[in-house]
């Protein structure tokens, strides 16, 4: 197992170098580009000159991609947009977005797995249906579309602020009242970053459930007059949830990449919605550095979801 993560790790780095120049390249040769953001139109060419000199612009692309690089990797990229280092701004926001992320998931399993096994146990009954339409409709349903639903409910339909991570311009709150408030700007964010996932994995969940219920030891656990909970919970669902493990691996990218609308509707403080900003201002630096972290956790979540395949299942074994 150490040799096969070793290997991988060592394959990841081409990869990772390949997926930079790529994103370099569309960055750089894309419509538009950061003077027009950045600088005054009415500022003199010897000002855009030596702003172009200070981060690299009039270099050739392929030596700007090497300075990015070095730049990345020391520590010392700055933002087109304030100057400030690349890396202090997405640390300034990273806890934001692992707060939202962590609740998202945590909402996602603990609801779209007792779904899945209460669809399976109830297969082709009217719940079951029911539950099959639901998923298709969140797996459907576009998160842009939910959070603007949700903002002209609550706002339009009750006044209550869902913009932000706190309410602002209020006077001191005690400690209650400050935790409610930032829960209850946290619960509709993380709750729409989580409907799709809620969707498709309640699906997944009732897929490994039926497999499950269909296997030999069921069947002659059933034989031996077991009830149908205990050969469901006691037997079929600790099996079932085995492969949903794995599910982890795939769910670290969404970190970044799932966060960015849901950030920017809800104005949430989080990596997500600075991406967002970058982009708009074509901020390259932060582009790129948020492309690059993006490209890393989606390596690293299909490292972990091999590795947790063959520790949930030692039918696996990678040489």
């Amino acid at each position: 197992m150490t040799t096969y993560i070793i290997r991988r790790i060592l394959q990841c780095i081409p990869t990772l170098f390949g997926i930079t120049v790529i994103s370099f390249l569309m960055i750089n040769i894309a419509p538009g580009g950061p003077i027009g953001q950045q600088l005054d139109p009415k500022v003199s060419p010897a000002v855009i000159e030596q702003w172009e000199k200070n981060f690299h612009l009039n270099e050739p692309l392929h030596k700007q991609y090497g300075l990015w690089l070095k730049d990345l990797l020391t520590g010392e990229l700055k933002s087109f947009k304030d100057g400030r280092p690349v890396i202090t701004k997405i640390l300034e926001r990273l806890p934001a977005t692992i707060l939202l992320s962590v609740i998202s998931t945590i909402i996602t399993f603990s609801i779209a797995i007792p779904l899945g096994v209460f669809s399976a146990s109830h297969r082709y009954s009217m719940a079951d249906h029911a539950t099959t339409f639901l998923a298709f409709l969140g797996i459907s349903m576009p998160s842009f579309w939910l959070a603007y639903m949700l903002i002209l409910l609550f706002v339009k339909g009750f006044g209550l602020p869902v913009l932000g991570d706190r309410t602002f311009g209020l006077p001191g709150l005690g400690v209650s009242a400050t935790f409610f408030d930032r829960a209850w700007h946290l619960l509709l964010p993380s709750l729409v970053l989580g409907i799709g996932g809620i969707a498709w994995l309640s699906r997944y969940a009732r897929g490994s459930m039926l497999e499950v219920l269909e296997q030999d030891y069921i069947r002659t656990a059933r034989a031996k007059g077991l009830a149908e909970d205990e050969v469901r919970y006691g037997h079929a669902l600790r099996n079932a949830l085995l492969p949903l493990i794995t599910i982890f691996g795939f769910l670290i990218p969404s970190l970044i990449s799932g966060a960015v609308i849901t950030e920017t509707i809800f104005a949430w403080p989080g990596i997500g919605r600075l991406g967002y900003d970058a982009v708009m201002s074509r901020d390259y630096p932060t582009v790129m550095t948020l492309a690059t972290i993006s490209a890393v956790l989606v390596l690293l979540g299909n490292l972990i979801a091999d590795v947790l395949y063959a520790v949930v299942d030692p039918r696996i074994r990678y040489d």
